[in-house]
């Protein structure tokens, strides 16, 4: 892949430009050694969970390459009539787009608009910077059309790719940019920030691991009020008849829908609903093979309980209820009707509920 010339002299970057941002340093220090190297890709892509810093980085990054006054540390210098303008968002060279309000994918006309914009020369800065979040929505229409301008890019533009996952990102598009990966936090630090933003340390703990340590997941999770329902789901999971699974069904699904600004909207939050399932009986499947305190599971509040619920059953039952919740979440997501889906998997849970005691 063909290099962009940098116009800042050679030097060592020093940490105000990422400042803030410790915990991604191996993501960072990538970029840093890219700019020492005076010698920068058409096109980075960002790839990693919410919250860990991609857009905050990709932003700090546009500063450095749009500022028009030399730095031997690599950073802009705040004073330039780039850096104002960037400031104030409304730098005519920074464009940044993302999936479209209440669309579910990236169109091939927000494409087409950045490929458009691309072809012009810079206004006032260097080189122009494009910003494209939420990459991995991108239809495959969308991507292909991509494709080209990768391929054949323009010299005065840098592209920067925000991904959440690499699994749907075409490998051609992936081939053709700088992947940096932005790793997720520890359960136990993440749950400490959650803590510091008014989070019980239970709550906290057990958000971190729902969360698999992505910052901005967790805190959305949090302002959802997930922590409060899933200590609801599990009581009635453990308390799961036949007689009840219809009750439980209607619920659920009324838990799903409140307050979504779409049908669209309420299928992700159920997906998310069911997750919390998901991971309960994947903490009872893992008790079941273990003794002692040699398994903490993610429901760390009621692990005396869990551990006594596991005895009663093989972890072989519990691993075939973890199946059922995934299969629900695939299916859902597949657009298959929710309620049928719900009724569906509780009454196929409720047997093996009631087998566990």
């Amino acid at each position: 892949m063909g290099g962009l010339r940098n116009s800042r002299p050679v030097g060592a970057p020093r940490d105000v430009v990422f400042e803030g941002i410790a915990e991604q340093q191996g993501a960072t220090g990538q970029i840093r050694r890219a700019l020492e190297a005076d010698r920068l890709p058409h096109a980075w892509l960002f790839a990693g969970s919410a919250g860990t810093g991609r857009a905050t980085v990709a932003r700090r990054l546009a500063g450095v390459l749009l500022c028009a006054r030399s730095s031997p540390s690599h950073e802009p210098c705040g004073e330039c009539e780039s850096c104002r303008l960037l400031r104030a968002g409304t730098h005519p060279d920074y464009v940044e787009v993302g999936l479209p309000e209440g669309k579910q994918s990236l169109p091939i006309e927000s494409i087409r608009e950045v490929q458009h914009s691309a072809s012009l020369k810079p206004f006032c800065a260097p080189r122009r910077v494009f910003v494209v979040r939420d990459a991995e929505r991108m239809t495959l229409e969308a991507a292909n059309c991509f494709l080209k301008t990768l391929e054949e890019p323009p010299g005065q533009a840098v592209f920067i790719l925000l991904a959440s996952s690499l699994r749907v990102v075409p490998e051609t598009v992936v081939s053709r940019c700088r992947l940096v990966r932005f790793a997720n936090m520890p359960p136990e630090q993440l749950a400490r920030r959650l803590q510091a933003a008014g989070a019980s340390s239970e709550d906290a703990l057990w958000l971190a691991w729902r969360a698999w340590g992505s910052p901005g997941l967790a805190e959305r999770l949090r302002e959802a009020g997930l922590h409060d329902f899933n200590k609801q789901f599990i009581e009635k999971l453990r308390a799961l008849t036949r007689v009840e699974s219809f009750a439980t069904s209607d619920w659920l699904g009324d838990q799903a829908s409140r307050g979504a600004a779409s049908a669209a909207a309420a299928r992700d939050v159920l997906q998310e609903l069911l997750e919390c399932a998901a991971l309960y009986y994947r903490d009872l499947a893992l008790l079941a093979v273990t003794t002692g305190g040699a398994c903490v599971p993610c429901n760390r509040a009621l692990a005396d309980e869990l551990r006594e619920r596991a005895r009663r059953a093989s972890p072989e039952a519990f691993l075939r209820c973890a199946d059922l919740v995934l299969e629900a979440i695939e299916a859902i997501g597949a657009n298959a009707q929710r309620r049928l889906c719900l009724d569906d998997l509780l009454t196929r849970l409720a047997p093996l509920t009631e087998a566990a005691g």
